[in-house]
């Protein structure tokens, strides 16, 4: 099922705010539109997950560092939440995942 939907947004070809067309495939963003200027922007879906991979890895890579950054700030607070983040977070990356293969199989 596709839909559109009429919204103001910045164009930065016409470098003001200026009524766009937002194309929906489903529940998925498909394109957006300046009805202005005739502007479009595709949204690919290959290269949002290419882009979610990489930004996945880096989450990965630099959670020690972020860790190490939240223990020095609040000791206590860290240390009150690590049991329920330590449970919680498979949990919460297996939802994060399943619904990107819901959205992508939706499509």
């Amino acid at each position: 099922m596709t839909s559109k939907m009429k919204a103001e947004l910045f164009c930065l070809h016409c470098n003001k705010d200026t009524p766009h067309e937002v194309n929906y495939a489903g529940n998925t963003l498909k394109s957006i539109k300046c009805l202005n200027c005739g502007n479009e922007i595709e949204i690919r879906r290959d290269k949002l997950l290419e882009n979610y991979a990489a930004d996945f890895i880096d989450r990965i890579l630099t959670k020690p560092y972020r860790m190490t950054q939240e223990l020095e700030q609040d000791l206590t607070g860290f240390i009150l939440s690590l049991p329920i983040r330590i449970i919680t977070k498979p949990y919460r990356i297996a939802k994060e995942v399943e619904d990107i293969i819901k959205d992508e199989q939706d499509n």
